[in-house]
């Protein structure tokens, strides 16, 4: 019979416990604790501000091979604020195990006077093929970034000449500590002598008075935005609309709203879904977008104005990096919009805030579209900063440079089933199809260049001049 031999076991458990434990202690060597964040150059910025856009946080265990791309995408995040010019992070050990994150930035200046001119149309390109410089408006007021050091904006706007608007904002104001819920307010008046009327052979027509404004408008809404993760936010606004029209406006168009006998009034509720993860706000190369926007106009309280109408649009962008130099967006647009008769200024397709390349000069009204961009980018100059020694400014003296040059197509289809305005355009339930090449420069505090040229497939060529990314 076997006898059991106390020593031997003893021996095998000993070595199975401190092969257990020693495997643990590797792998706790291969995580790094945060023992604390070190935060430089933030003069003005709360240091809460810039914590809740990293991506770890004090204490956390974290394996050290992930610890470069925790410092890429904190970086990202930090750069996509409108905060700072530059962001580096990096860190140095306590100990075998203990690390200290060091986050180092360069604010931007957050105080602009504004004095500028406006162009008083829809886009740049349009205005420069009217060639009528009356069409500009001066513009006066101020714009606080980083109000209180918060990340909080607070802008007003007194617009004069063409048109006459009074704009104050007030955004990002946050209502906790964890900085998950966050509340604005917007107020505009608006005042125009000429306005867009109908649309006639897929362009904009207007009308222009002499001694009477054409339309008055206000606007007021609140804004709730629920941000618990990084990446995802839910925003909620609630508002209201007063529009006055003159005859003239009127006659230009039966159809500029539901009941001509009346000044237009309705309350609105419009719903966003944002899934940012782009590597950058104004010129994104790598990540994805996922827009989700609802908005519900008219909720009987006027029942006179008779608007009554839903919609919804989604938007997906994709940016894929293919090599060193390469670089591929792909976008892809949806909108479904529901209700009987929807009044013209809210039957909006393309030309507003969403647009095809190419047709730049063109409005097309729809009730639903779909809307296709493809854009590959190549870096022909990456980017270099450029210091300014006569500049004694840091926020200022040292700009960047940065220059693509892309080739796109785009495709859209909008529908619309209203029998008088097919009459009179052409654009509408018909494919569209463009193709071109551009340049693309980008600096500091945001500002893009954009150069295109391109054509469409009714064999309209044109050079157009942009200030923001396609998509």
């Amino acid at each position: 019979m076997y006898k059991f031999n106390k020593n031997i076991f003893t021996t095998f458990l000993f070595v199975i416990i401190s092969g257990i434990t020693g495997f643990a202690q590797k792998i706790n060597s291969d995580s790094l604790i945060i023992s604390s964040i070190r935060i430089s150059g933030n003069k003005k910025t709360k240091d809460f501000v810039i914590l809740r856009e990293l991506t770890f946080k004090k204490n956390d265990k974290i394996p050290a091979e992930e610890l470069p791309e925790h410092f890429k995408k904190s970086k990202t995040n930090l750069l996509k604020t409108p905060l700072f010019n530059f962001a580096e992070a990096d860190f140095r050990y306590l100990d075998s195990v203990n690390v200290e994150v060091i986050i180092n930035l360069r604010e931007r200046w957050y105080f602009w006077p504004q004095a500028a001119l406006y162009y008083a149309d829809r886009n740049f390109s349009n205005w420069l093929n009217n060639k009528d410089l009356s069409r500009t408006d001066i513009g006066l007021g101020l714009i606080q970034y980083n109000f209180r050091g918060r990340n909080e904006k607070l802008s007003f706007y007194s617009i004069f000449g063409y048109d006459e608007e009074l704009i104050l904002n007030y955004e990002h104001v946050y209502f906790d500590k964890k900085r998950q819920h966050s509340g604005a307010v917007f107020l505009k008046q608006l005042k125009r002598k000429e306005t867009g009327c109908i649309i006639e052979n897929d362009r904009l027509k207007r009308i222009k008075l002499i001694d009477d404004y054409a339309l008055k408008s206000y606007n007021f809404s609140f804004k709730y935005q629920y941000r618990k993760q990084i990446y995802n936010s839910h925003s909620l606004f609630l508002g209201f609309e007063h529009r006055s029209l003159s005859d003239s406006l009127l006659a230009c168009n039966n159809y500029y709203t539901t009941n001509p006998n009346i000044p237009v009034n309705y309350f609105f509720l419009k719903y966003i879904f944002l899934n940012d993860k782009r590597d950058s706000r104004i010129f994104p190369l790598e990540g994805h977008q996922i827009k989700i926007t609802a908005v519900k106009n008219g909720f009987f309280i006027f029942p006179e104005s008779n608007i009554n109408s839903l919609k919804i649009k989604g938007e997906f962008s994709k940016y894929t990096k293919l090599s060193s130099k390469f670089y591929l967006g792909n976008h892809f647009t949806v909108q479904k919009t529901t209700g009987q008769r929807n009044p013209f200024f809210l039957n909006t397709a393309l030309g507003y805030t969403s647009s095809i390349r190419a047709y730049e000069y063109n409005v097309v009204n729809g009730t639903d579209f779909i809307l296709i961009k493809n854009t590959l980018n190549f870096e022909l100059l990456p980017k270099k900063n450029i210091h300014l020694k006569f500049i004694p400014w840091n926020r200022f003296n040292t700009p960047f440079i940065q220059i693509f040059a892309d080739i796109f197509t785009d495709f859209a289809y909008v529908k619309n089933n209203d029998v008088f305005y097919n009459q009179n355009n052409s654009l509408a339930n018909t494919p569209l199809l463009s193709a071109g090449f551009g340049i693309n420069i980008l600096t500091y505090y945001d500002w893009l260049i954009r150069f295109e040229y391109s054509v469409n497939i009714q064999k309209n060529v044109g050079f157009y001049l942009h200030f923001e990314a396609p998509f």
